[in-house]
């Protein structure tokens, strides 16, 4: 299956976007940049000079368009299999973030990753999860789906946990102000368990996707640059239209048109793949295909 094929059902979740007019486009709320790359996570073939940015334009400025998506949640981009990356998220906490100045005046920001309140938690590629070899690579070196795609799908999962997790506090009656168990469980980890079906989903959706991918013969380097000078010229005209706007003069956002204009990922993989074991089998299938055939997307 070639990559025009499966265009309509994987790439227009990350690239509604994209075919939204200028006013659209700036409806959605800035915010701080929520997306954070360890240092020595390796990104192959993109990863620029040291000290710049590891990713290239068109893959920084799409991360952080997604950061702006999702204001109260943040998202880590950790070492993991072999160096690759690793994904964790968190709820974004509401008090205002310290930081202190070290001697070189350098700002740190210190977080706890076990916080009761808003623990990071590992979603769709983590431990010695290699499958990270064949999705969430940066789109240079990636066919389908890349990076940016996997980190929003991400993103849309970690917000299943969320709502499970207030589930449970609404359910035995508490608020989200302290940390609480659950048995021999924390909340997180609670709700973790509980939308694991979701997340084999989700994961076999990427790996189909990835799959689909394969046979494509156009290059990666040609699918990467086909579309960059308008995603540069789109994105680089959103962030100086935030900058320079006040927010009194921003267009209303319209949650109902939203809506219309975006596919929930989990739905849509819990509807085509809604077999548990089965799920899980196939991902093994695939990856166990695809490391036969030497295949490394990323």
């Amino acid at each position: 299956m070639r990559i025009s094929s499966i265009s309509n059902q994987i790439n227009s979740f990350p690239n509604r976007i994209n075919k939204q007019n200028k006013t659209n486009c700036n409806n959605n709320p800035q915010s701080f940049k929520g997306i954070y790359i360890e240092d020595i996570v390796d990104l192959g073939k993109v990863a620029l000079t040291p000290g710049s940015s590891k990713f290239l334009p068109k893959d920084f400025l799409l991360l952080n368009e997604i950061a702006n998506e999702y204001p109260n949640q943040d998202c880590f981009i950790t070492k993991g299999y072999a160096g690759f990356p690793k994904l964790e998220f968190r709820e974004r906490p509401a008090e205002v973030q310290t930081f202190r100045k070290t001697l070189s005046k350098d700002y740190k920001i210190e977080i706890n990753p076990k916080d009761n309140n808003y623990p990071i938690v590992p979603l769709l590629l983590y431990g010695d999860n290699n499958l990270t070899r064949y999705i969430g690579m940066t789109s240079f070196i990636s066919l389908n789906p890349s990076l940016p795609y996997t980190v929003m799908a991400g993103y849309e999962l970690h917000k299943k946990l969320l709502e499970k997790k207030y589930e449970i506090l609404k359910g035995i009656g508490k608020t989200d102000e302290y940390g609480y168990d659950v048995g021999d469980k924390t909340i997180i980890e609670r709700a973790h368990k509980e939308i694991e079906d979701i997340e084999i989903a989700v994961t076999r959706y990427l790996m189909e996707s990835a799959y689909a991918a394969l046979t494509d013969k156009a290059s990666a380097q040609q699918i990467y640059a086909s579309n960059y000078p308008k995603v540069q010229s789109r994105l680089s005209e959103k962030r100086k239209f935030d900058l320079t706007t006040s927010i009194a003069n921003r267009p209303k956002i319209d949650l109902e048109e939203i809506k219309t204009k975006k596919m929930d990922i989990c739905k849509i993989a819990m509807e085509n793949y809604p077999d548990v074991n089965e799920n899980r089998e196939r991902i093994k299938t695939l990856k166990s295909y695809m490391e036969k055939k030497g295949i490394v997307l990323g």
